[in-house]
């Protein structure tokens, strides 16, 4: 049996649609390069590698924003409607343009305030990397900023929202 693959799918990740699951992949794989790295370090070597926790925080962030960037695009977050679906069409409309203006809405003050603290701490250090920590809010800001792109291009309460993925478990 053979599965059907949705056209997104067949997107190569090294491409500008599937950028964001391109930095996740990167992120993923240097969260774990990282922490075994520094596990490693501390079994192995007599000076353990201590830049590695602070590595592996700002790429798990990264990961998980930019995942969500590439969840939203693809409509696979979880949704749970059981009462949405029990209101007439008129509600069911109402809840729907509620819910698309509202995230629009948070995607929008996620993205202002993730830049105005990547602004205010520009200056502020790292410990371990001494690298500046605008570094680890300015891409939340960008992921933040992708998430309200794909919202707004995605989610369409004026028309029905077909699932782009029947086979998922979500």
């Amino acid at each position: 049996m053979e599965i059907s693959r949705s056209p997104e799918e067949t997107i190569p990740l090294i491409s500008l649609r599937r950028a964001d699951e391109a930095v996740g992949v990167v992120a993923l794989i240097v969260v774990v390069f990282s922490i075994l790295w520094g596990v490693a370090s501390r079994y192995v070597f007599p000076q353990p590698a201590f830049w590695t926790y602070e590595l592996a925080m700002m790429a798990f962030a990264y990961l998980v924003f930019f995942g969500a960037v590439a969840g939203v695009r693809l409509g696979t977050h979880a949704a749970i409607d059981v009462l949405v679906a029990a209101l007439p069409d008129g509600w069911q409309k109402a809840v729907a343009w509620f819910n698309y203006l509202l995230l629009a809405l948070f995607f929008m003050v996620m993205t202002i305030l993730f830049a105005w603290q990547a602004w205010t701490s520009r200056h502020v250090h790292t410990i371990a990397l001494d690298l500046s920590r605008a570094l680890s809010y300015a891409p939340l800001s960008l992921a933040s900023a992708g998430m309200l792109f794909q919202h707004l291009i995605a989610e369409r309460p004026w028309s029905v929202r077909l699932h782009r993925n029947p086979e998922s478990l979500i």
